[in-house]
């Protein structure tokens, strides 16, 4: 028999004021009704704001200016990133302008998806949902939507438009993985693991959301296509040319990973004993970089006398504790954590030993200040070395670095040549 049990985590009530309205849209649209729901929620945010501007403390036409002119910065790095896609890094040189032009105009059709992923006005709402929603002979829906915006949100939503800071993350994901061991989840009534993990889960969520990460917008479980999307990503190679669903740009994943051992269980007394331990990991969906580790110490209960519902609650309680104390290290990393938006590999070539390309690796993070460079030794051999090279910028930006580079004073006194080509770039030590 299938089990569903709640657990209860009680936390302090919102501060932020609630603005609650209703509104009706009327809109001529070609796409499927979940597709409209969204357009229409968000013509109905766009129809508040001025009305509200006053109590938001925000001067509409300034608001409406910046947003379209960080779009245009937005929606033309996204063209770029399409570029990259299909005509690869150097699309730049090998293609002619015509050839840029004609590609990038069928982008335009995506215009206003891209905005809607841009602005994310729906973050600003604590709820919603539409009182009415119908549609006529001549494709004309017509919507009434129940609001409550929320003011604190909108805030965030605010200072990430007229921010400049490189910092700031869409979308923290949580993503969980239990491993049940001498167990099945069938030992706990239970049929999957998502029946045990989701409640821990969305009281993770709720938790951290009520902390407000300074430079991140939105805390979310990761369930079904963000899931899919996780593991998919998993799989891409850490390297030039990383292909990020426009979905996931600029987000973070947090990954929780347990083990759940049976000890004993001793049905005469109905007494259960069981361990777990775990890690989670914080990783940046743009570069696959790791931003924090954090290791989940083994934890021993003994429960005895407990009916299964008691003794899932009493568990999944215990789990959830286990994570606070990562949670409150991941906020303190993501908030000192810069959000790189490219990754590069750079060979390097000629050297003789590891100090040489420890060396070499100081030089460049000096140099690389100004774009925020971080480097990662990938691999080292006698033949070749590799650093995974990670910045914020464009790709001239990284390519400038490399130019300025000289010599390399060491025991061994080296020019340093930009042999760069069109597949990597590549460092090469020439002894004098």
């Amino acid at each position: 028999m299938r089990l569903f049990f709640l657990l209860f985590i009680f936390f302090p009530p919102t501060l932020w004021a609630q603005l609650t309205i209703e509104k009706k849209i009327e809109k001529k649209i070609l796409a499927e009704q979940e597709e409209v729901k969204t357009i229409l929620l968000q013509d109905a945010i766009l129809s508040v704001l001025p009305e509200l501007s006053q109590e938001l403390g925000i001067d509409i036409k300034s608001f409406n200016e910046m947003i379209e002119e960080k779009f245009k910065i937005y929606f033309q790095s996204f063209k770029d990133r399409k570029l990259t896609e299909k005509f690869g890094k150097n699309f730049a040189t090998e293609l002619s302008d015509e050839q840029k032009n004609e590609f990038t105009k069928g982008l335009e059709s995506q215009r206003d998806v891209e905005l809607r992923r841009f602005t994310r006005y729906e973050s600003i709402l604590d709820n919603y949902s539409f009182k009415s929603l119908s549609k006529d002979e001549n494709q004309i829906w017509t919507a009434v939507v129940v609001m409550s915006l929320n003011k604190g949100k909108f805030q965030k939503l605010k200072d990430r438009i007229f921010s400049n800071d490189l910092k700031l993350f869409n979308k923290l994901y949580i993503v969980t993985e239990i491993n049940p061991i001498h167990m099945t989840w069938k030992d706990l009534s239970l049929e999957t693991e998502e029946q045990f993990s989701n409640p821990i889960v969305q009281s993770w969520v709720k938790w951290l959301n009520n902390k407000s990460i300074q430079n991140v917008d939105q805390v979310v479980e990761c369930t079904e296509k963000c899931l899919s999307d996780f593991y998919n990503w998993v799989e891409v190679s850490q390297d030039e040319g990383m292909k990020i669903s426009e979905d996931h740009l600029n987000n973070l994943w947090l990954k929780f990973s347990f083990n759940l051992r049976k000890v004993t269980f001793r049905p005469n007394i109905n007494e259960w004993e069981l361990e777990w331990d775990g890690s989670a990991v914080i990783l940046d969906a743009n570069t696959k970089l790791i931003v924090g580790a954090f290791t989940i110490p083994l934890e021993r209960k003994v429960w005895r006398g407990l009916d299964q519902k008691e003794l899932n609650s009493e568990l999944a309680s215990s789990v959830y504790r286990s994570g606070l104390d990562p949670l409150n290290k991941s906020i303190k990393k993501i908030q000192e954590s810069e959000r790189f938006n490219r990754v590069r590999r750079l060979v390097i070539k000629g050297h003789q030993r590891l100090g040489d390309v420890i060396q070499l690796t100081e030089m460049l993070k000096k140099m690389g200040e100004r774009i925020h460079l971080e480097l990662r030794l990938d691999f080292f051999g006698l033949e070749e070395a590799h650093l995974l090279c990670f910045y914020q910028g464009e790709e001239k930006s990284f390519t400038d670095v490399l130019s300025q580079l000289k010599e390399l004073k060491s025991s061994h006194r080296y020019k340093l040549l930009n042999d760069s080509t069109g597949v990597h770039h590549l460092i090469r030590f020439v002894t004098e």
